[in-house]
């Protein structure tokens, strides 16, 4: 641990005097530091678990280990982000995600708890001060609330919404192995009026979002997950060739989720909101470079740059997006919207990572975007 034991040392020298500690500040932040020392760190605090609690080696083997291990590094670096995006919100919503998954599995929440005090020990032996205070406070605080968050989830489609019944037998029909079949669901909807606006919103989200809820609770695997997911962009790009003719409306964004983030559902989602609202609509999709959403707003001349993500530990990416994108001179004029999941965790969210603003799904984002371009000084273009 020679990384350690010379922060160790560095720590103590800044204690030596205020002028000490003035040169020797940390460039990168706590959520950094953290970050690139999660691989290590989750076998030390896995290490500390199995070997503390006899009862989990006992009970879950080497293989348990392994996995456990993998969980730890997961949990590091939803601890990095919500560190520095100050959210505790995000860690305890990552660990709750994580105590339902544990516990449909047939794994306690005790054996979470063992591995969150372990956490907390190993980065108060191992990290700098600096580090420490706002990491332990965040683990903590999880192991406070702990006890009380629940071990399922209700579903998404008993909300009473009258397009419920669809959305249920979609998801039936996928979990079937049935795409086709899914897919005329919607196309026999569009065809006796609904409009494909609602479809989008109230039965292939929802049930993407109940497909999501059955893994958590171990009732479908990953590749019926997978499939679910695959089907529907394929339903989704045959419904938008069935939406409205529209009228441009002269404006222009582009659509990506952000650079390692490979959950795009979402983001196509609002990329075709965008489409049917009559804008000149780019999707990047999954994973895009810094660099390459930077160069596609300028080489379409964007007014909106929308960007996704859905894991929590992607935030810092998506800061580090926006803050190129602040330092460009040709992106000057350009409003930057975010959405994914940790923004309804923490509505808040959106200023801390530097956007202009948040839309909490597809209509939202078009409506915001409009609002944004109707006060803009730019006049709308023709396509």
């Amino acid at each position: 641990m020679l990384f350690f034991a010379l922060l160790a040392q560095a720590e103590h020298r800044h204690d030596a005097t205020d002028e000490a500690v003035m040169i020797e500040t940390p460039v990168r932040s706590a959520g950094h530091l953290l970050r690139d020392q999660s691989a290590i760190l989750a076998g030390t605090v896995v290490a500390c678990a199995y070997g503390r609690y006899p009862s989990l080696r006992a009970r879950y083997g080497p293989a348990g280990q392994t996995e456990s291990r993998q969980h730890a590094v997961y949990h590091l670096r939803h601890l990095a982000d919500a560190i520095d995006t100050n959210s505790p919100a995000l860690f305890n919503d990552h660990i709750g995600w994580m105590k339902v998954v544990l516990e449909q599995r047939g794994v306690p929440g005790e054996a979470l708890n063992h591995h969150l005090v372990c956490m907390a020990e190993v980065l108060r032996d191992e990290m700098p001060s600096w580090v420490v205070e706002p990491a332990t406070a965040m683990v903590d605080s999880a192991l406070a609330l702990l006890p009380a968050m629940p071990t399922t989830t209700i579903s998404f489609l008993d909300s009473g919404d009258r397009l419920a019944p669809l959305a249920r037998e979609y998801v039936h029909k996928l979990l079937g192995g049935y795409r086709s079949a899914g897919g005329r669901l919607a196309f026999d909807a569009v065809e006796r009026g609904e409009s494909v606006r609602d479809l989008y919103m109230h039965v292939l989200q929802p049930a993407l979002q109940e497909v999501g809820r059955l893994w958590q609770i171990n009732k479908i695997n990953v590749a019926q997950e997978h499939f679910c997911s695959a089907a529907t962009q394929v339903v989704m790009a045959q419904l938008l060739s069935r939406a409205d003719t529209v009228v441009p409306c002269g404006y222009r964004v582009v659509v990506a989720c952000i650079s390692d983030e490979l959950h795009e559902l979402g983001a196509r989602m609002v990329a075709d909101f965008f489409d049917m609202a009559g804008w000149d609509t780019y999707f990047c999709g999954a994973d895009t470079p810094h660099a390459g959403c930077i160069e596609s707003v300028v080489d379409r001349d964007a007014d909106v740059l929308a960007v996704s993500t859905t894991m929590g530990y992607h935030l810092h990416s998506v800061q580090e997006l926006i803050k190129s994108v602040r330092l460009d001179p040709r992106c000057a004029n350009l409003h930057v919207m975010v959405g994914g999941y940790p923004f309804s965790v923490d509505p808040a969210l959106w200023e801390t990572v530097g956007a202009d603003g948040t839309a909490a799904d597809a209509d939202s984002a078009v409506a915001l975007a409009g609002e944004w371009t109707k006060d803009s000084a730019t006049a709308p273009r023709s396509s």
